[in-house]
């Protein structure tokens, strides 16, 4: 992010917000996941209850291994890969489904799927093309991906942009407007942090205004960003202060100060 014109910061964080919501999308996935896994062990371990250690039964022990594995992949470091994982360890499981069926196995006669071998073999089916789906869905939303220094500067600036005071750091204001912001100003470009949204974007600083408005007795502010006002709110000292700074040090005049009819 360092060294970067505005333009690229601009896209880079467009970038990183993409990805960051492409990695939400599949962490939240992983409850399917995990319930997967639950289902596809507690088969097995009915199977080896019923009838011993058997091929069908370590086939659905190892599907819920391996959907066990990618849950907590996609829980601790989701990524659209998780989801292609996914569709491998259902198309594999069908495949096994086809060869045992079909006698593949030495020594396992062919014989006709069971209605319980038919649901389980459509259901691996269904399951595997929607992860397939989401995934090239997902691939699609963004087309170039952050690098991880891009992320880690994004974070670790989000990050000194939530915590910051205005009060003890000139650079941070608080706008508690709807949805509530803060921002961190840095040379020519304000980063807003989106309080709803949990997103980081940026503005050049004669892109955005705070104006005063003052009718009788508390003054109120008003903060608009490019065409967009948003609704009017009240402002500590500390964050006018440093806006009005930064403005002023950019060579624009002092921040405009409405008087409104009693």
């Amino acid at each position: 992010m360092p060294d970067l014109d505005i333009d690229e910061m601009r896209r880079t964080l467009a970038r990183v917000n993409v990805y960051r919501q492409v990695r939400e999308q599949v962490r939240a996935s992983s409850g399917g996941t995990l319930f997967s896994a639950c289902i596809y062990l507690v088969f097995g371990g009915i199977l080896f209850s019923q009838g011993g250690a058997n091929m069908i039964a370590y086939a659905f022990i190892g599907l819920g291994i391996g959907e066990l594995i990618v849950g907590i992949w996609k829980r601790l470091a989701p990524m659209p890969e998780c989801l292609l994982a996914d569709a491998i360890l259902e198309f594999a499981f069908v495949v096994y489904l086809v060869y045992r069926v079909t006698g593949g196995f030495a020594g396992i006669p062919a014989r006709a799927p069971s209605p319980i071998t038919l649901f389980i073999g459509g259901l691996a089916i269904y399951n595997g093309l929607n992860h397939l789906r989401h995934y090239f869905h997902l691939r699609s939303v963004f087309v170039e991906r952050p690098t991880s220094e891009h992320i880690e500067y994004v974070e670790n600036l989000k990050a000194d942009v939530a915590q910051g005071n205005p009060e003890k750091d000139s650079t941070i204001i608080e706008v508690p407007t709807r949805p509530f912001m803060k921002a961190k100003l840095l040379g020519d470009v304000a980063f807003f942090l989106d309080d709803a949204s949990g997103e980081l974007f940026l503005v050049q600083r004669d892109e955005m205004q705070i104006t005063r408005i003052t009718r009788g007795g508390e003054p109120r502010y008003e903060l608009g960003i490019l065409r967009e006002a948003y609704p009017p709110c009240e402002l500590d000292s500390a964050s006018w202060d440093n806006y009005a700074v930064w403005k002023t040090e950019g060579g624009e005049p002092p921040p405009p100060i409405t008087a409104l009819p009693r």
